[in-house]
């Protein structure tokens, strides 16, 4: 049975993902841009966790707060901020599935930004 279940996810359709991360309060120049194509259905935790750096935290019933990324901590009085195809996101990265074309984007901002 574990054949089967390898070749459907060999054949899921693919979906193109474009993540980007930014950092334009630290100084560090952070600037990634990455593009993958994924199964449909892949969660984006998943996503993040195989092609960047990315430390977190759970939360029980809540699931996961992003505090680093590429090594980057978010420090004092900022966060990383998640948005969707343009849209500040209104679900955390470990609740969101990958079904269509995407366009994650991190952005450290301030807590005042939000």
């Amino acid at each position: 049975m574990a054949c089967c279940a390898a070749l459907a996810e060999e054949t899921a359709p693919q979906v193109a993902v474009h993540l980007e991360i930014t950092d334009e309060l630290t100084g560090t120049g952070l600037d990634v841009s990455i593009r993958r194509n994924v199964a449909a259905g892949t969660k984006a935790v998943d996503f993040m966790n195989e092609v960047v750096d990315m430390e977190v935290r759970r939360y029980p019933g809540v699931g996961v707060f992003v505090t680093t990324l590429c090594g980057v901590a978010a420090p004092k009085g900022t966060f990383w901020a998640l948005s969707i195809n343009g849209e500040r996101a209104t679900t955390g990265v470990s609740d969101l599935t990958i079904e269509e074309p995407v366009h994650i984007h991190w952005a450290l901002v301030t807590l005042e930004e939000q």
